[in-house]
């Protein structure tokens, strides 16, 4: 459970871009084309109104980006990511080291977050994890963190175990569900997400 007084809550928002993209030709998702822009700028627009600080998680330091670009800080014994797990742990430490009392993510191929993102989820200020739901089911990399949770997360990734719903629901989540048409939380996996999401906008 979250111990922190909302009205000094201060959040860190972490776009987490760790993933291989292999859909899409394996290629940095974010960079991609929108609407003649980056799909990364369309979602730093999005959520950077909505927390005190945000932060890009990936693995690339050298992309250029009007962001801070942070690396996962534990690896596995390959020396390799352990996917979204290993992006929040990075995160949350990054957040405690920084003062920042919550950690809220999102994935790096979502351009269309909801600008009540934040508001809505930090409305359960006594849940340890909050997760974003829509069209009957569950975001977990779309949801927002208590800084709790950092030393069973260490745990959990040096077991080598990286099932993020598993996890996410031992916590007994609270959730937060959006319903309306189209789905906010359409992620671009594949060329037809691309060419749907240039219809949407």
């Amino acid at each position: 459970m979250s111990s922190t007084d909302p009205q000094n809550a201060r959040v860190l928002g972490v776009i987490l871009a760790g993933g291989a993209s292999r859909r899409m030709g394996g290629n940095d998702k974010f960079l991609l084309s929108l609407g003649g822009k980056k799909l990364l700028s369309h979602i730093i627009e999005r959520i950077e109104p909505q927390v005190d600080n945000l932060i890009l998680n990936a693995q690339n330091t050298d992309i250029e980006c009007a962001l801070e670009v942070v690396p996962d800080i534990i690896l596995d014994p390959q020396g390799n990511p352990y996917g979204p797990l290993g992006g929040l742990f990075t995160a949350l430490e990054y957040a405690k080291q920084k003062g920042f009392t919550s950690v809220v993510t999102a994935p790096c191929d979502t351009p269309f977050i909801p600008h009540d993102f934040v508001e809505k989820l930090s409305e359960h200020h006594n849940s340890s994890v909050v997760v974003a739901s829509s069209n009957g089911r569950m975001h977990p990399v779309l949801a927002k963190w208590d800084l709790s949770l950092t030393d069973d997360l260490r745990s959990v990734l040096k077991n080598d175990q990286r099932k993020m719903m598993a996890w996410v629901n031992k916590h007994s989540p609270a959730r937060v569900i959006w319903d309306q048409v189209p789905d906010p939380f359409l992620n671009i996996n594949t060329e037809e997400d691309l060419a749907q999401a240039e219809k949407l906008l």
